[in-house]
């Protein structure tokens, strides 16, 4: 097995978080009292908390965490090698799939770049999401391919700087800022920049902050509840956030006389079937709301900040490996209109080419968290070794045995979805 990394260290998605950025699941060191283990490994016998010694891990600190199983499971890791292509060669009639042809790139420590073709049986896309902002497409996928139906998600959004790109909040200049997009990303923003002495107005299209839903993924987390009860409490001496919701971005330009930027948005119905926004005794201010349809123009001198989430690897690099629902079929979810796999999530279109990671869907389930879609590398490890013709029983029960092999997602109903 060899993993593919254009990275030049283990983890460097994770260390390109910003500064202040944590994981919003607790870790926890389990070890002599529960079977449970912590929420933020990757495999049974490892802790992020035991490691790290704290609960809600930086991305600096999880990437040295992976770092370490590297090292203990001896993974042949390639670091800044880029794959340039995956091409499958095998002939119709041939049992199994593939073999795929990857093209790939290597850059050494002198900065000299080598072209190489590797050949394999089986491929696992686990390129993640974070290096792929929503920024600048709006694309449609479907069976017959990808339709893009416009280069940017609104007019100016090319002005402004998504969150993913912010290397500190507080590093960032100015006293004032305009947040697009709400829930994790953008109240995990307006919470830092309020810290950091900023004031923010947060532009939602929902109002998160008031949501309380059955499943745990389509509320906010308690750890950014609470957060965010810290800087709106009356004992909070910085500025406190300006919620505003619902309302929808729908332009962004420079001010004429080059002093900042323009925002227009427009005010959204309240959507009465949303879940109940009451939480009493929880210390939330509800937030602005205006008439629906009319128009609010903002103006402010820094880069508004889009907290509007991610295209994701498959859908940026891998859309000719998997296929994808129609339009009538489109799923909703944490993200979206997420590729079809089969039960084995394996890919629908190319056989041989498998998914891990937080774009694995099926039906309205989707895997999320790591703590969901880590459940799931038991049941492709085992469609890959069964099609190499090995033995599977006994570390397929013990996979089971430490809740590692999900592939009853009636367990997870109400569960797993977002």
């Amino acid at each position: 097995m060899i993993c593919l990394d254009k990275g030049a260290e283990v983890g460097d998605t994770f260390r390109k978080w910003p500064e202040e950025m944590r994981f919003i699941s607790p870790s926890f060191n389990q070890q002599g009292w529960t079977n449970s283990f912590d929420l933020n490994a990757i495999h049974y016998d490892t802790s992020p908390a035991a490691m790290l010694r704290t609960e809600h891990p930086s991305g600096e600190e999880y990437a040295l965490y992976l770092e370490q199983i590297v090292q203990q499971a001896n993974i042949n890791v390639q670091l800044q090698t880029k794959v340039t292509s995956i091409t499958d060669v095998g002939k119709k009639g041939n049992r199994g799939p593939g073999p795929f042809n990857i093209a790939i790139e290597h850059t050494d420590k002198d900065g000299k770049t080598t072209e190489k073709t590797l050949s394999t049986r089986y491929v696992v896309w686990a390129a993640g999401e974070f290096q792929f902002p929503r920024e600048k497409r709006t694309v449609t996928y479907t069976p017959e391919g990808p339709v893009v139906a416009d280069d940017s998600i609104f007019p100016g959004a090319d002005l402004c700087v998504h969150n993913s790109r912010v290397k500190s909040w507080a590093g960032l200049p100015g006293d004032e800022y305009v947040i697009i997009g709400g829930y994790e990303s953008g109240i995990d923003a307006a919470v830092n920049l309020a810290k950091a002495g900023k004031k923010t107005k947060v532009l939602a299209s929902t109002p998160c902050w008031t949501i309380q839903t059955f499943d745990p993924s389509t509320e906010l987390a308690p750890y950014t509840s609470a957060r965010l009860r810290e800087v709106l409490s009356h004992s909070f001496s910085g500025p406190k956030p300006e919620l505003l919701a619902p309302i929808e971005v729908i332009a962004v330009d420079k001010a004429s006389d080059g002093s900042g930027y323009n925002i227009a948005a427009k005010w959204k119905a309240i959507d009465e079937s949303t879940p109940p926004n009451n939480r009493e005794g929880l210390g939330f201010e509800v937030g602005l709301s205006g008439k629906a349809d009319s128009i609010l123009v903002l103006e402010t001198k820094q880069p508004p900040v889009l907290c509007t989430g991610f295209e994701g690897s498959v859908k940026a690099e891998a859309s000719d490996l998997f296929a994808f629902p129609s339009i009538e079929e489109e799923k909703k979810g944490c993200i979206g209109n997420g590729p079809l796999l089969t039960l084995n999530d394996e890919s629908t279109k190319v056989p041989g080419v498998f998914l891990v990671g937080p774009s694995v869907t099926h039906g309205e389930l989707s895997f999320c968290f790591v703590y969901k879609f880590r459940q799931r590398f038991g049941v492709v490890a085992n469609a890959i070794c069964e099609g190499l013709g090995m033995d599977t029983k006994q570390s397929v029960f013990e996979c089971r045995q430490t809740n590692m092999y999900l592939d009853n997602f009636a367990v997870c109903e109400g569960l797993c979805d977002c």
